[in-house]
């Protein structure tokens, strides 16, 4: 009795929803009564981005990315729309300035429904603020930084990335705080070369990271970086000395800057004990000076971030100049049928020695030759070269100081 009752309420159950269910058919099917919905979270999008773009302008915020709305319709067309088919576009083509600009959405739905069987309940709520900016655009330098640590007998070298250069577009305001992009690779005891792809980070001026940057778009996010890493070995500089002009290479206290070069060395055992940056010739050192001399390199040794050039100081401060007036001028091969006459009876002479030595040099035995063999007839003023020497004797370790001598003469026929 029990269960036929149970049975019964079962079967008064399966009835009336199967009729409430039947209701429901004839009314949407056969009634169709008008009805609303509301459609959440619907996209909206951009139309004429173009135009707008043309007129050097660029949309930098939506008031409303997503927006909720309400449509009235026939109850059965009302049941096939949903956020899937529905869109939402907001058309910026006809805004000619900078600024905040109210603009209504426009509804799209499916092709298969009517606009006149379906519409949006308030227009008000379709308003969406455009916030619109000057569009620019600028080309930055991607510098590229190794913050990791070599190996014993490695060495980083130049970092390079490709690309090079980045073309950024977005509004002028937010182009203005960039002024490079950066990128960074590293690793512990590194011996071999680095080669990755390594994302952009965009930086001011002072090397700052800029943040807050919206609406910016590059010509890539990510660059790649190449960190070149060989086995590296130091090989020092030398310099020769030509002994001259009262000093020799012993007298000589000199510095070379940078003493040595590095370079990268795929086989060690045929790399030279030393580099020589070549000769300098002491007659022509005059006191305390500097020579900036090239590097040679021998061939097939690459260098590895070396300068091409090196500095020489060079000091004889173990050794007396002084200058002194000779009178004692020789002129020899003079033209048959003229006569030649000095512009100055003396001429200036650096000489070179040991402080006492110098001290006691007399003129007389300082002895300037010059050879008019080569001279040009004619009474107008010349210079020809003239020989220096010392008078021989007690004076082997003294020397005179530069060569480039010259007295200034003329000739006139002889009566």
């Amino acid at each position: 009795m029990k269960n036929s009752k149970k049975n019964r309420k079962m079967v008064n159950m399966a009835l009336a929803v199967l009729l409430a269910f039947g209701l429901w058919f004839y009314v949407i099917n056969v009634e169709n009564p008008t009805g609303s919905a509301n459609l959440r979270d619907l996209p909206v999008e951009l139309q004429g981005e173009f135009q707008l773009a043309e007129a050097g302008l660029m949309v930098t915020d939506l008031s409303k990315e997503t927006m909720n709305v309400k449509v009235t319709g026939k109850k059965k067309t009302l049941m096939k729309l949903d956020k899937k088919n529905v869109s939402l576009a907001v058309d910026v083509s006809s805004i000619t300035g900078e600024g905040e600009h109210d603009l209504i959405c426009k509804a799209t739905f499916p092709s298969h429904i009517s606009t006149d069987n379906v519409t949006v309940s308030s227009w008000n709520e379709m308003k969406v603020t455009v916030t619109v900016e000057k569009k620019g655009t600028k080309t930055i330098q991607v510098r590229g930084e190794f913050i990791g640590t070599e190996a014993e007998g490695c060495l980083a070298g130049t970092v390079t990335t490709d690309p090079g250069e980045l073309e950024l577009t977005g509004p002028e305001d937010s182009l203005a705080r960039i002024d490079h992009a950066q990128v960074q690779v590293g690793g512990e005891s590194v011996s071999d070369t680095i080669v990755e792809q390594a994302p952009v980070v965009f930086m001011d001026k002072n090397g700052v990271p800029v943040e807050d940057l919206e609406n910016i778009t590059s010509s890539a996010t990510e660059v790649e970086i190449t960190v070149p890493v060989r086995r590296v070995v130091n090989i020092p500089l030398t310099v020769a000395f030509q002994d001259g002009g009262g000093a020799t290479s012993q007298d000589v206290t000199y510095e070379i800057t940078p003493s040595s070069v590095t370079v990268a060395a795929e086989n060690r055992e045929k790399l030279p004990a030393s580099i020589s940056l070549g000769e300098i010739d002491l007659s022509q050192v005059y006191g305390d000076t500097s020579y900036s001399m090239p590097i040679r390199l021998p061939h097939g040794i690459t260098p590895w971030g070396a300068s091409s050039y090196a500095s020489v100081s060079v000091s004889l401060d173990k050794l007396a100049s002084r200058q002194i007036a000779t009178g004692n001028i020789n002129l020899t091969n003079v033209p048959e049928g003229y006569a030649a006459s000095l512009v100055s009876p003396k001429l200036y002479v650096w000489v070179r020695g040991t402080p006492s030595q110098v001290s006691k040099l007399t003129a007389d035995e300082i002895a300037v030759e010059v050879d008019l063999s080569g001279a040009a007839l004619g009474d107008e003023l010349q210079r020809l070269p003239a020989t220096v020497s010392l008078a021989e004797g007690n004076l082997k370790d003294m020397g005179i100081v530069g060569t480039r001598y010259s007295v200034a003469l003329r000739l006139t026929p002889s009566s």
